[in-house]
């Protein structure tokens, strides 16, 4: 009688071997629920970044193909595409008046729109830092400037860039950078950096 009590003891779980056990279950299901969520983050930031490079290597093309000279501002969080406006060529045409050509004199950089190109979404989180000739761009006045946006990016006429890297990367996962590269004369390209952790 007393070593059947003490089989029926064995063969059933205690209330702290089954709180143990959903405890492990709940922790790796938080687990494999962060490591989706950082894995959503790190493929929409490279998305973006890939649709940057599109549209830069589309900045290229159309500035040969239309004859104009676009430029890229931009801050931390914002993208706007300028195009440079010949003061000249509109002063003579008389389609402006004496105060258009006033502040086109001093910033002919024109915020523009085009059907074939533009710039893509950025996710939330996601912030640039810009480098050119190996110094970092201040962006303080680029978008702030009392006489309009300026450039921090060119795309020539003549095919030219200029020479850049631009780190992307977004507050919610530091463990990454997406940079975007450009030598100045050969299309756009990107890659991926990933830190321990």
């Amino acid at each position: 009688m007393h070593q059947q009590a003490a089989n029926k003891r064995q063969s059933g779980f205690t209330l702290l071997e089954v709180l143990v056990v959903l405890a492990i279950i709940g922790g790796l299901l938080g687990m494999v629920t962060l490591n989706g969520s950082d894995q959503r983050i790190q493929k929409e930031t490279e998305a973006f970044a890939t649709a940057l490079v599109v549209q830069m290597n589309m900045y290229r093309d159309t500035a040969v193909s239309q004859n104009t000279d676009i430029g890229l501002a931009m801050d931390r969080r914002e993208l706007l595409l300028l195009q440079w406006a010949d003061v000249e060529q509109l002063a003579q045409s008389g389609t402006l008046s004496s105060e258009e050509l006033g502040a086109l004199a001093e910033n002919p950089w024109q915020a523009w729109s085009s059907q074939y190109v533009g710039t893509p979404k950025i996710p939330e989180g996601v912030y640039f830092q810009l480098m050119v000739d190996g110094e970092e761009v201040d962006f303080h006045e680029l978008l702030n400037n009392d006489s309009g946006p300026m450039p921090a990016l060119l795309f020539l006429s003549s095919e030219e860039y200029t020479a850049f890297e631009l780190q992307v990367a977004t507050d919610a996962d530091e463990r990454f950078v997406v940079h975007v590269h450009g030598d100045g004369f050969n299309p756009v390209w990107k890659s991926l950096e990933t830190f321990g952790g």
